[in-house]
């Protein structure tokens, strides 16, 4: 049998336009998809998404939000 490679991909999206993409490797689908709820309730993350392996493809499927706010940065004072 096989050994699968299932990882999670997570979109960041930072309050000053910065954005990143980061790949984790799992041990197992049930591991990802607990580990990417966790990160999904992350404010800062854009998207989540759990993928396997197959015949060496590694295809992803992002949908897209709805509406979700990025959190703006407080700032104390004003520097203008």
């Amino acid at each position: 049998m096989d050994s699968s490679i299932v990882v999670m991909i997570v979109t960041l999206a930072m309050p000053n336009g910065e954005s990143s993409i980061s790949v984790k490797p799992m041990q197992s689908v049930e591991t990802c998809r607990m580990e990417a709820n966790i990160e999904a309730s992350d404010p800062y993350v854009a998207a989540v998404e759990c993928s396997e392996l197959a015949d060496g493809k590694l295809e992803l499927t992002f949908k897209r939000p709805q509406e979700r706010k990025i959190p703006q940065a407080v700032v104390e004072r004003s520097t203008g």
